[in-house]
């Protein structure tokens, strides 16, 4: 028996231990080519994030900078540890992956997080004039039941640590976040819940600018 002894075994780096499940992929992809087909994303604008699951709790996927969301890949796809904001796979991350973190603080029962621009809540916005009082307030039921859902972020620089402060603190208690002269982000259990949350509020605008005409 040889008595040389054995190197020890380099500890796998963070990256060969996490992965991106394929089914997360897909629900990407599935999920922001739909909105894109609605038109509440367009180019590259927007971005979407979701928590890894239960194997790697403090994790969470989130779309890369830059990346077309209409035709999405794994490779558009990266990692980041959600308490200290380091990249742990892939990138380089969303510009607005400060947000999506400080959400996921804010909120521990959010899996899954759709920032999209849609165009007629851009639209009302622009009508209503900073009026956010009147921002969907419309006579019928649904309109108070998906309202009560919407909070609201001041003007602030796209990407800034005020942005993210501000919309952690307005989705500490809706699931909805209107963003001045930005747009809109959605909290869900998944990514279809949030843009399910995205679609009734931009139906809403529409009705609006229907009924204000």
């Amino acid at each position: 028996m040889s008595s040389k002894l054995q190197r020890p075994q380099a500890a796998p780096s963070a990256e060969a231990q996490l992965s991106i499940p394929a089914s997360m992929v897909e629900e990407f992809r599935s999920v922001c080519r739909d909105a894109w087909k609605q038109g509440l994303l367009s180019g590259c604008n927007g971005n979407a994030s979701r928590r890894l699951g239960s194997h790697a709790p403090g994790a969470v996927c989130i779309t890369r900078s830059g990346t077309a969301k209409g035709r999405i890949t794994q490779a558009d796809c990266c990692l980041m540890d959600i308490g200290t904001g380091a990249t742990l796979l892939g990138g380089p991350a969303s510009s607005e992956s400060g947000m999506h973190l400080a959400i996921y603080r804010a909120r521990p029962d959010c899996d899954a997080i759709l920032h999209t621009h849609p165009r007629r809540l851009l639209a009302l916005s622009l009508r209503m004039a900073g009026r956010q009082e009147d921002f969907l307030r419309l006579p019928l039921f649904e309109a108070e039941v998906w309202r009560a859902k919407l909070g609201f972020s001041p003007a602030l620089p796209p990407g800034s640590t005020d942005l993210a402060e501000a919309v952690a603190m307005a989705a500490a208690s809706k699931d909805a976040v209107w963003m001045a002269g930005h747009g809109l982000c959605c909290l869900g259990r998944t990514l279809a819940d949030a843009l399910c949350l995205a679609e009734e509020l931009e139906h809403l605008a529409a009705l609006q600018i229907l009924a204000t005409v």
